[in-house]
């Protein structure tokens, strides 16, 4: 009977790390650049986003590149392809 119990309890514990693992990584979807724009993301130290502490340009314009860290604070912006490129 203590066998069946440990058994039960271990279980339950498993499946509430597991489902908190789970809640506690969100996804993030980047999104997809048009053919004529670049799209960047900044990122930021807090919510008062006034310490940049990363970058991630990607899309049709220039060459992609990022630097420093994600965080959950960020900003979003769209630039469009000047012509001659």
């Amino acid at each position: 009977m203590k066998k069946l119990v440990r058994n039960a309890v271990v279980a339950t514990l498993l499946t509430v790390t597991g489902t908190t693992a789970v809640v506690a990584s969100p996804a993030h979807a980047l999104p997809y650049p048009k053919d004529n724009e670049s799209i960047t993301i900044t990122y930021y130290s807090d919510a008062s986003k006034t310490v940049q502490v990363g970058m991630v340009v990607y899309g049709n314009c220039l060459d992609d590149f990022q630097y420093g860290i994600r965080t959950a604070y960020s900003t979003i912006n769209h630039t469009v392809c000047p012509g001659d490129l």
